[in-house]
Formats: C-alpha cells, structure tokens, sequence
C-alpha cells in the first residue's frame, strides 16, 4: 500500500487537516479531509486560546483521515502539527497543563516588552544575542508578564512546551520542544540555536522549564493508544513533528531551484519576507531594518521581516461586516481594482493597525495625518492596502538586497494569500522582479513533506523541493517592461520617515 501523513495546519482562526500521498510517480496528492474555525476567548486575566475546542478537532481530523486512508486503500504512516509562533503553556510534573495558553495578542505584554529592554538597557543587546526582531508579543515577553502575575505557577510547572509541542505531546505521550516553534521565542542564542539559558537567568525568569530541543522531521513514536482508539486508526502512526512553526514548514515548501538567487513571501494574515542562509546574519544594519533569524529545516536560517500583510484587509471586511455590509474577499479585491491607483497610502506596520477593531477609521486617520486624500469608498481603502503591502515588499526586499550583498532574481510567493491575483500583479509591478506564485498550501506542503523525511521516503530538503515542482502548478508574472512605481515609492519612503 501507499504511505499516506496527516498534516494538521493551525493558523491563528482556523486550522486544517490534509492528507498527503507520495505518488509512484513521485508527485504529491492532498486531501483536506477537515476544516475548523476556532479563536481566542476573553478571560478576566487575558485572551486564550481553547485548547480542548482545538484538541477535539484534531481527532476529529485524525478521525477522518484515518477513514479517508482506508476508503482510499493507503495506509497512514505519519501525522504531524504546525502552528503559528510565539504562545506557549506549563506542564506540571505529571504533564498536567497549569494554565491555559494566552494568545499572543494580549495587551499585557507590552508593557512586559518595555520592562525588558529596561532591564537590558536596549533591544540592541537583546539583539546581538538572539537576532530576532522586537515583536512584544515574543514568548521572551509574555514569559516576563506571566512570571510577574503569577510566579507560583512557575514554581510547579517542569517544562514550557510551545503550542505544536504540546499536541505532538497529546499525540504520542512525548514531550519535545521542536526547533522552528522555539527559535520565534527569542529565547534561543542566535548562532548555536540553543537555549540562552544566561539571557533567561538575566531578566530574574525560570530556567528549569526550558527542556531539550529536536530537530524538524523527528519521530516522537507511536501514536497513543488512546488515541488511535478513539480515532480508529488502524495499525501503528507516527508521530513526526514536521516544522512545526507555520512559516518554516511553508518555506521549505518553497519550490526553489537552488542554481538562482531567490528570496521568499509567505502571504497571508502576516507576510513573512525574507531568504533562505546557512547562517545567521544578525549585524546592526539587520536589526535596524529589522529582519528576524528563526531556524529551518536542515539547519537552515530563515532571514526575514515580519510585515503586517492581508491583516489590514481582514479587518477591513470584519469593520464591513459589522456595520451590515457583507463583502467576501474576492468582492473586495474586485472593488481594489476598480479603485483609482497610487491615490493613497499607508504604513502596514503602523503598531495602531495591529490591534483588532476600526480599521476603516484607523486607516483614515493615517490619511489625514499624512496630508492623503481620506479614501471613502470600500475600493479606495482595499487599494490603500493592498498597494501599501506591494510598496513595502518591495522595500523590505532592496533592504534585504544591500545587507546579503547580491540581488534577488526570483520572489516566491506561497500561502493563502497568493489567492489575491490583484496583490500579486501589484507585487511584480512595485518590485520589478519575476514573481512565482504558488504552491497555494504551502505550509501544509511542508508538513507532510518533512513526515516523509521522518519516514524515510525522502532524503534531503532539495529532494523535498523537487517533488513541489513537480506536483504544483507556479504562476510566473514578469514585472512590466516599464517602472510606473517610482512616484509611489517616494511618497511611501517619506510616509515612513
């Protein structure tokens, strides 16, 4: 029979359950055999996420896999998770979790955030031992403004486990820290990638939580019995932690040939900017812009910048929605295109477009204190967006030139977002590079692909990549041989100054 694995993708409001196929022509077949919404729930002492909400889905996922495994008469080798970065929870010392994991975007951990650099005396220090860019909502952060709200708990827990860890946990019975989810904490030394235990010991924190760490495509064993049960699985499944951090099982689903100078776009709710390294690279002009060092697979670097991406549209049909105009995402990218061109512009890292609610009011508001005409209709202001983003891809990408010292032939774009045509033709024409488009699951992508490394049935990251090329169709979009940008960019750079 064909091995089947089980990827459960879990983004920030949703997650997925597909199934993957290694052909015997050596493509890879999914099937989403489960889809699910879930969100965070507000608490007296923060926002978190439902943890037994998220767990139920997940068998109900396996549940269905299994099912789909054995219509399809191929045998379930392995199941792995990937989720967003960053949230956290304790286990107690018979694996009890103490506490429910807070999502990353309480307000509790700005002011943990300031509290630390104070005691570090700048993120510049910061910096130079973990190379990641200064997010406050950075597990280093939240553990800070836990730690001072609650230290007991602290006292009885034995381990911080990461969100995808903790359901590899609830899968297989082991607890491992995987390397991808713990290089988002800025936690880990920036060249070993391990643990900055000193760094943790510094700011006064609790080190004997922080337990050992395993690399992407490690098998964690069987799946619980318990589980498969319930689920009815038949015969023994893996548990293979794939990287489990979103964005790392996306880029090594990037379809790359390894012979160009490529960089990568992982669009969706964030756009993750950034290349593929062998090292890191963390000099002062990397955390002036700043770009970010999180692990790979195969001990790659994944250099990037966090940008505030299709979250500013999200939140403009959520703004719609609630005042009884009910657009889908493809209306209001229609209405973008109708829309006048390069008549406004925003900033996607404004830190006040981050929190949730009045995006419509907020983006406005920029306008206004920008001397920009205010846009009105729901076209101008998708426009304002989705050619703000272009404006700052390109950006990101000329900073991301100068500081590797060669130039980008090709940028990839995967993920969810590359479902908006209209943002990936305005990408092509802001930067004036060659654009591929595509695979649209990436991520999930990755995950099954990086099981199949754990199983065996795939030898190496490049060999991963050939078999995306394979298997997905990629869009190309050539930049126009005429650069109508430059007028827009100005005015972008002097916003941003």
């Amino acid at each position: 029979m064909s091995a089947a694995h089980l990827a459960f993708d879990l983004g920030a409001s949703s997650g997925r359950a597909i199934v993957g196929v290694l052909q015997d022509d050596g493509k890879l077949s999914l099937e989403e055999v489960h889809r699910f919404e879930h969100h965070a729930c507000p608490t007296p002492t923060g926002p978190v996420w439902d943890l037994t909400g998220i767990w139920l889905n997940l068998l109900t996922g396996l549940k269905s896999g299994s099912q789909w495994c054995r219509d399809n008469q191929v045998k379930l080798a392995s199941v792995g998770v990937d989720t967003w970065g960053v949230d956290w929870t304790l286990l107690g010392s018979s694996g009890e979790v103490l506490s429910l994991p807070h999502c990353y975007r309480d307000p509790q951990n700005e002011q943990a955030c300031q509290r630390v650099m104070d005691q570090l005396g700048g993120f510049e220090k910061l910096y130079a031992r973990t190379g990641i860019q200064l997010l406050p909502f950075n597990s280093l952060f939240q553990l800070a403004a836990r730690y001072e709200r609650e230290p007991q708990l602290f006292e009885a827990a034995t381990k911080l486990v990461f969100l995808p860890d903790l359901l590899h946990y609830w899968l297989s019975g082991e607890v491992a820290i995987e390397r991808t989810i713990a290089s988002t904490s800025s936690m880990l030394q920036v060249e070993s990638g391990e643990w900055d235990r000193e760094l943790v010991e510094q700011l006064g924190l609790p080190t004997h939580i922080l337990g050992d760490i395993v690399e992407p495509g490690t098998s964690l064993g069987k799946l619980r019995r318990e589980v498969a049960e319930s689920a009815g699985v038949d015969g023994d499944v893996e548990v293979i932690v794939p990287a489990t951090h979103d964005t790392g099982s996306a880029i090594a689903a990037v379809p790359a040939d390894e012979a160009t100078s490529w960089a990568y776009l992982s669009s969706g709710t964030w756009s993750l900017l950034g290349a593929e390294l062998a090292e890191p690279c963390f000099s002062d002009d990397c955390r002036e812009i700043p770009l970010t060092n999180e692990r790979g697979v195969s001990g790659t670097i994944r250099l990037l910048k966090n940008i505030g991406g299709l979250w500013l549209v999200q939140e403009v049909r959520r703004d719609l929605q609630s005042k009884g105009q009910d657009y889908d995402f493809a209306q209001l990218t229609q209405e973008a295109r109708s829309a006048e061109a390069g008549r406004t512009l925003v900033d996607p890292n404004y830190p006040e477009f981050a929190a949730p609610g009045k995006m419509i009011e907020k983006i406005q508001t920029f306008a206004r204190k920008t001397d920009q005409p205010v846009p009105e209709s729901v076209g101008q202001i998708v426009r304002s967006c989705l050619e703000s983003l272009a404006l700052c891809y390109d950006d990101t990408l000329g900073q991301l030139e100068k500081v590797l010292d060669q130039k980008v032939d090709v940028l990839h774009l995967i993920g969810g977002g590359t479902k908006n045509d209209l943002l990936n033709e305005l990408t092509a024409e802001a930067t004036g590079k060659t654009v591929a488009v595509g695979p649209v699951e990436a991520t999930a992508i990755g995950n099954l692909l990086v099981q199949a490394i754990g199983c065996g049935e795939l030898g190496s990251l490049n060999e991963l990549r050939h078999v995306v090329a394979d298997s997905f169709g990629v869009q190309t979009l050539s930049p126009p041989a005429e650069d109508r940008w430059q007028e827009q960019r100005t005015r972008y750079r002097s916003i941003l100054s």
